[in-house]
């Protein structure tokens, strides 16, 4: 058995773009192109990346909520890629997500009861007393009142919302967590709450987390190692401590940059990037940074860098740092 929780091999993800009479698909938008990672269990993965990257859409083929185009996903040793509808529903019970809106992924419909406790009704692990019982120990476990339990989501606030999502995630006492830009919509008093929440969560049931966000700050808090993302490419992954002391591509230092900092008074440099984002459409040749990177040589817009180990534990896909 391996300790890896989470294994992911060569994934990559294409959506057609369709056109014509008979919608052929003519072109493709390249979302996410032939990355690997693992997680092992109990830890904490950071994804970081500009909007558009992909980091999304990875969260969501690793969990098959979108059909990857091609790779492989195993998860506790089981290749989902080979798993029919039914055991794949299984399986899920294990493997949850929490959404990044908190006011589009709960039923307004619903009370804050039925929303936390329907895993329990589709997977038929529980009802009647029993289910109310576990859906009460959860919204303590959140940080919620049982008061709470009858009243709908436009009555709480956003932060309470995604202690909702948090505990429907939760119930189901799963062991990998996909937490795709949990706080990105909060103030930002209440992520300092909601990441505190997910780091004392994730020692108290020894969770494993793919943690996806924009926002460095906010990974650095929670996460153990951090995987930069770039057009849909994986530009760096190491250490949390060893990528912001001595990141290593030209990219990550641009993101680390951007960083504010507490104390005004304390300057550094900033690496500004020229041009924008290239179309994942029409993705650049060789290197997908080079048509922005500060030192771009020749071969970076020929030849395609692959990840390769600069120091323990740490890799990076850069013709110039390896």
């Amino acid at each position: 058995m391996s300790e890896a929780v989470l294994r992911v091999r060569g994934l990559k993800k294409y959506f057609p773009i369709k056109a014509g009479r008979i919608l052929k698909a003519h072109q493709y938008v390249y979302a996410v192109d032939d990355i690997s990672f693992e997680i092992k269990k109990g830890e904490a993965l950071g994804l970081v990346g500009e909007s558009g990257c992909g980091k999304s859409t990875t969260g969501m083929a690793v969990l098959r909520l979108i059909e990857p185009t091609s790779g492989e996903v195993w998860f506790e040793d089981k290749l989902l890629n080979d798993l029919d509808r039914k055991s794949l529903r299984i399986l899920r019970r294990r493997m949850q997500i929490i959404f990044q809106d908190p006011y589009s992924s709960l039923n307004e419909r619903m009370t804050a009861e039925d929303i936390i406790g329907e895993p329990l009704h589709l997977h038929k692990l529980a009802k009647g007393k029993a289910k109310k019982d576990r859906v009460f120990q959860m919204l303590e476990t959140v940080g919620l009142r049982l008061e709470h339990a009858r009243r709908y989501p436009h009555e709480f606030s956003g932060g309470q919302r995604q202690r909702i999502a948090i505990a429907r995630a939760l119930i189901m006492n799963p062991n990998l967590v996909v937490a795709d830009e949990p706080v990105s919509a909060l103030d930002v008093s209440i992520q300092a709450q909601v990441i505190t929440l997910l780091e004392e969560l994730q020692k108290k049931f020894n969770l494993t987390y793919l943690f996806i966000s924009h926002d460095l700050s906010v990974v650095e808090y929670i996460s153990d190692r951090v995987a930069v993302m770039y057009l849909g490419k994986i530009v760096e992954i190491a250490q949390k401590k060893s990528l912001y002391d001595s990141p290593r591509h030209p990219y990550t230092e641009a993101l680390l940059s951007a960083v504010p900092l507490p104390d005004p008074n304390i300057k550094k440099k900033k690496v500004i990037l020229k041009g924008d984002v290239p179309s994942p459409i029409h993705p650049p040749s060789g290197c997908k940074f080079h048509t922005r990177c500060p030192i771009g040589v020749g071969d970076c817009s020929a030849v395609e860098p692959k990840l390769k180990e600069v120091a323990p534990g740490h890799l990076v896909s850069c013709h110039r740092r390896v």
